[in-house]
């Protein structure tokens, strides 16, 4: 039976979106991936068992492919932990959707079901707010990273069961709202200033300069 969901990884500073296609099949247990996975993503499998079975849900006995597409990228990082883990539950029913795709799920597992923030949910957001994917659905301390883009909905969540009860419908987790306008004015207010510093006044000026331009500033120290 297989299960499918969409995650991302990162080239550089771009995302692209990684499909994460789950096979569970009768057979001695193995849990394999494919696709290119770098180290952390092999190792997933150890975070990923220990993390469903911790959070309540059976782990299949048998057989587990996972294939990451396209298979001609290397994957790096844990941010597919939680697509793995959501399209292992999908595949025996835990989950009641069989195909995932709508959402960009993103995160790392650990071993006791928690979600844990990834590097990248910036760029993940913005490739799926281009996908016109109906939300992502990050860990918490992701969650203002990835609303800052706007027009997406941004599901956080904390543990590996609000995902599975987010996706059948037994738990509404409101779209994580973020004023920009807050932030920005908020980061305005600085303890410190210029006028305390004594001297310098060749430097204080171009820093001065370069501030009102929006400029760069290369310092040498010697």
């Amino acid at each position: 039976m297989i299960s499918k969901a969409v995650s991302s990884a990162i080239i550089g500073v771009d995302s692209y979106p990684v499909h994460v296609e789950v096979d569970i099949a009768d057979g001695l247990p193995q849990f394999a991936t494919v696709g290119l996975p770098d180290t952390a993503v092999k190792e997933s499998k150890d975070r990923i068992r220990a993390a469903i079975k911790n959070s309540g849900y059976r782990f299949p006995d048998g057989r587990v492919t996972v294939n990451l597409a396209p298979a001609d990228i290397k994957k790096e990082g844990t941010g597919v932990d939680r697509p793995i883990a959501a399209g292992i539950l999908a595949g025996q029913e835990t989950i009641r959707r069989k195909d995932l795709r709508g959402y960009m799920i993103i995160g790392e597992l650990s071993l006791d079901g928690t979600v844990k923030g990834v590097a990248g949910v910036l760029s993940a957001a913005i490739q799926a707010r281009k996908n016109q994917m109906k939300g992502i659905i990050v860990p918490r301390e992701n969650a203002g990273e990835a609303a800052l883009i706007g027009d997406i909905p941004v599901i956080a969540v904390e543990f590996l069961s609000d995902l599975v009860d987010y996706l059948n419908g037994l738990k509404e987790i409101s779209p994580f709202e973020l004023s920009v306008s807050d932030i920005f004015r908020n980061s305005a207010v600085y303890h410190i200033d210029f006028e305390e510093v004594r001297g310098q006044e060749q430097a204080k000026r171009a820093v001065e300069i370069a501030a009102a331009g929006n400029h760069n500033i290369f310092i040498l120290y010697s």
